[in-house]
């Protein structure tokens, strides 16, 4: 609808192009919305759209935004078989080049936790140690320079909590499996939102089903399958195949991940 009025309506040129910027952040979410429901087709057409959109408008910030976004796509795809970390690595670099000069901060740690990620896929441990420390730099200057609430939206969710879990899943993606369960328990053991939560005591039980130890695997898996309940992802439901794959088809935690695929499935 938002397109369509854009294609329609008459406006000056500073109301089109805050409607545009307007209209970009929506694509932008329902993007984000389509990557968690797994619907990455839909999720790519959506970042195209706010690509589109952020361009017209003249918006750096949301076109730094849509990278990011997109770039957290195509390293999820590509950890499934189907994706490029080197597009990802693009989209972040050109994040990169919008941002260069603008004060340390979140923005700088997500951008560099992104880089960290699409490393580790590719395997590169020299990259990911560089890529990671910087991660883990820019945290500790935000909490001190930049007061959450002077703070863009979209970035609020950057925190240490938020870079350790990402550091832990490409520490399993290079193979550093103990590495990577014990950094995804002590995720799981810290206080966060609820729905962040949630998206940690999976990653925790897949770490530990990859490492060997399926019974506790499950006895993490399964608090996570009834928490899922509440909140639908099917993103975070894949994260928890690994352990799906290793138990008995009836077995409590079998019985209950099939069944949130199936009502998944239908949504």
């Amino acid at each position: 609808m938002a397109k369509e009025l854009l294609e329609t309506c008459s406006f000056t040129d500073s109301a089109g192009k805050a409607f545009a910027s307007a209209a970009g952040s929506l694509a932008t979410i329902a993007g984000w919305l389509a990557y968690d429901a797994d619907q990455h087709r839909l999720a790519r057409s959506c970042y195209s759209d706010a690509f589109s959109l952020a361009n017209q408008a003249g918006d750096d910030e949301l076109t730094v935004h849509v990278c990011l976004g997109a770039a957290h796509q195509s390293i999820t795809v590509s950890r499934q078989g189907f994706g490029n970390p080197h597009r990802a690595l693009a989209l972040i670099s050109r994040a990169r080049e919008l941002t260069h000069g603008l004060p340390s901060g979140r923005l700088h740690a997500l951008i560099a936790t992104r880089a960290a990620q699409a490393y580790g896929v590719l395997g590169d441990r020299m990259n990911f140690r560089r890529a990671i420390a910087t991660a883990w730099r820019e945290p500790d200057f935000a909490i001190e320079q930049e007061p959450l609430a002077d703070c863009a939206a979209w970035l609020r969710f950057v925190t240490s909590t938020e870079v350790r879990c990402h550091e832990a899943r490409a520490h399993g993606d290079l193979g550093d499996r103990a590495k990577a369960a014990d950094l995804s328990g002590a995720l799981a053991l810290e206080t966060a939102g609820a729905r962040n939560a949630i998206n940690y005591r999976p990653g925790w039980a897949r770490a530990l089903a990859e490492v060997g130890d399926l019974t506790e695997a499950v006895s993490v898996g399964l608090p996570a399958l009834e928490q899922l309940q509440a909140v639908s992802s099917t993103r975070t439901l894949r994260v928890l195949e690994p352990v799906r794959s290793a138990v008995q088809p009836d077995s409590a935690f079998g019985l209950q991940f099939d069944d949130l695929a199936k009502k998944a499935a239908r949504v």
